[in-house]
């Protein structure tokens, strides 16, 4: 009996240190990306120094570990160190040279009874090439018991379907539609990148701007990536549109005085709708769906969120009908853009 109890422990014990050395070895390279990419320790200089020191640590340990085991406790304890040191230390802080898109953030201004807004900096670019504009704000009041209805949009990149960028727009009796774009903040002559967006390198920014810019900018100039616009009427109810973007508004003024990080996984251009749609009790972000937040519209169509002119109609016709770059990229500025890409409307 004690053979096999020293057995079991000797085989239980080397089994459970393998197990460590593996799950060391990708916290130790997620550890050197939470050091390289984000701005909190300075330069590149800086940065490269760190991370360099920091892996050959952690290399050393992992090689000692496969004869001394207990340097692997060590090394999970020294690696744990880093990520609950770079979370405590690290935030936001909104003061960047940023691209001019990305420059000034939207400012809305409620009336005493919240009745109405006024939006300052609403982002109205006049594109001739993705980095080639006129820089372009206006500021425009809107009346939320003049909201019509609101609109689900997904861009995909080169054919992408399950990750994609979500936009809402908020449509007024008037006939002016107003864009909801949360993005990734841009600093001047920088490109958004999956890696470092998961290690806190970019800032959440609000983005409130007209169809001509927001939707024509993704099917008219951005041809590198060929991105793929959708745009679906929703049956959301006037007053909860209404309420939606009211929400929103307020948060956007709060992320100008405390600035949050995106994250394209844990909290993107759809998971940062969360906050709102659970207000209203809606999971719709939640989940894997935040993620991948390219399916979303499939899970819409099913559970009947989007609205349908043809009860016949499969997902696949309905979205290939909805797919907005069909009806106007061959067109160089047509006056009435906002109603050439929604099909619903001229029948």
């Amino acid at each position: 009996m004690g053979d096999f109890k020293r057995n079991f422990w000797t085989r239980s014990g080397g089994f459970f240190f393998r197990l460590l050395w593996w799950i060391e070895l990708p916290l130790a390279v997620w550890c050197c990306g939470a050091i390289w990419y984000p701005h909190w320790l300075g330069g590149q200089v800086v940065r490269g120094i760190a991370t360099a020191f920091f892996a050959a640590a952690m290399l050393a340990i992992l090689i000692a570990g496969l004869k001394r085991r207990y340097w692997l406790l060590a090394g999970l304890l020294l690696s744990g160190g880093v990520i609950a040191g770079w979370l405590t230390l690290l935030h936001p802080t909104g003061n960047f040279d940023w691209d001019p898109p990305f420059a000034k953030p939207p400012v809305a201004h409620f009336s005493a009874d919240e009745s109405e807004v006024t939006i300052e900096n609403l982002r109205d670019f006049h594109y001739r090439t993705e980095t080639d504009y006129d820089i372009r704000y206006r500021t425009e009041t809107y009346r939320f018991d003049e909201i019509r209805s609101m609109d689900y949009s997904i861009t995909h990149w080169n054919g992408s379907e399950p990750f994609g960028h979500i936009m809402l727009v908020f449509n007024f009796r008037d006939g002016r539609h107003l864009v909801f774009s949360p993005e990734a903040r841009m600093e001047r002559g920088k490109l958004y990148e999956i890696l470092p967006g998961m290690f806190r390198r970019y800032e959440l920014i609000f983005i409130f701007a007209t169809e001509q810019d927001a939707i024509k900018l993704r099917t008219h100039h951005r041809k590198y990536e060929r991105e793929e616009v959708l745009l679906y009427p929703t049956n959301t109810q006037p007053v909860v549109a209404a309420y939606i973007l009211k929400d929103l508004l307020h948060r956007s003024n709060r992320l100008t005085e405390c600035p949050e990080f995106y994250n394209g996984i844990t909290y993107n251009c759809l998971s940062c709708m969360a906050p709102t749609a659970e207000k209203l009790g809606f999971d719709f972000c939640s989940t894997w769906r935040g993620v991948f937040n390219g399916f979303s519209d499939r899970t819409g169509y099913y559970t009947g969120w989007l609205k349908r002119s043809r009860a016949d109609e499969s997902y696949a016709d309905y979205r290939k009908r909805h797919t907005v770059n069909q009806y106007v990229e061959n067109l160089e500025d047509p006056p009435d853009f906002s109603e050439r890409i929604r099909p619903d409307a001229a029948e």
